[in-house]
């Protein structure tokens, strides 16, 4: 009899836990056009003003970063370059977005850093976070985000801000 009891309770236990399960993937469906990750969707949403382009600019570059990240280091001083090698050119922001200033080293001196800005904003990094930095985002002059990508170590960035300013569509990142 005690064996049928247990057996019954572990039954039980089963069977709440499968339907807590099937709740929390349907609320993950239903909610907030959410992908795999749980964070909503970027591409397509209007990104927060604050990294908008300004008046006269077709395109924003946002990199969403984390100061304590090496990774993210590098982005932007990848960006500081191509900002510095695009100077008179096209028309095209760049945004460090990070939560907090730190260690983050400046914008770059010059015409490169007039268009290329380190903001620390917590709530447009948390609008924009999806949950991995660095991430680069795209967003056009109606300031709608228009394209994301994740950034590995092996990610060509300075290829990949080309492609972006460029309006070329990128394969990998």
């Amino acid at each position: 009899m005690a064996v049928a009891l247990i057996a019954l309770l572990v039954a039980l236990f089963a069977l709440v836990t499968l339907v807590a399960v099937y709740a929390r993937v349907r609320a993950l469906e239903s909610g907030r056009s959410a992908e795999l990750s749980g964070y909503a969707a970027l591409v397509g949403r209007p990104a927060p003003e604050v990294v908008r382009p300004r008046p006269g600019e077709r395109l924003a570059i946002v990199a969403v970063l984390d100061a304590g990240c090496a990774s993210c280091h590098g982005v932007w001083e990848a960006i500081g370059a191509v900002g510095a090698e695009q100077a008179g050119g096209a028309p095209v922001r760049y945004v460090g977005l990070v939560d907090r200033r730190s260690d983050m080293p400046a914008a770059p001196e010059g015409e490169a850093g007039a268009r290329t800005e380190l903001l620390a904003d917590i709530t447009a990094r948390a609008d924009l976070f999806e949950g991995y930095s660095p991430t680069i985002l795209a967003v056009d002059a109606s300031g709608t985000v228009v394209h994301r990508s994740f950034v590995y170590p092996d990610t060509d960035v300075r290829a990949l801000l080309l492609d972006l300013t460029e309006g070329h569509e990128v394969s990998r990142a």
